[in-house]
């Protein structure tokens, strides 16, 4: 959970612009794939290197991830972009909230997932 936290740290403001660009209606189709495909890879168990290699499975979350993140932030159109640095300036304070809203969302979504790999194979 440490290492989440720190490279959501590291690379929080290209995740907000990149969740405010996801949602403008302005953004081409191609990049909201894209963006997807990188958030999803970002909160995914799933790595391309597995982390308990050692060193090798940080490397690519803590090189991959911003850079695919830079790379598309560097591709977006400049209006898609200053108009999601706007919101997510603006939506900035409510970080704190949207932290443990996101902790509750996890726990829930763990639950249930332990839950019925429970009922699955134990009942």
């Amino acid at each position: 959970m440490k290492r989440i936290i720190t490279l959501f740290n590291l690379i929080r403001k290209d995740v907000f612009i990149l969740l405010f660009a996801l949602i403008n209606r302005h953004t081409p189709k191609g990049f909201r794939v894209a963006i997807l495909a990188v958030l999803l890879y970002l909160v995914s168990p799933v790595d391309i290197m597995p982390d308990y290699i050692p060193f090798a499975g940080l490397v690519d979350d803590m090189v991959l991830v911003p850079s695919m993140l830079a790379a598309i932030r560097r591709l977006l159109p400049p209006d898609v972009v200053e108009s999601s640095e706007h919101k997510a300036g603006r939506y900035s304070k409510y970080l704190p909230v949207l932290g443990i809203l996101a902790t509750v969302l996890i726990l829930l979504w763990t639950f249930i997932v332990v839950y019925g790999v429970y009922k699955l194979f134990f009942s």
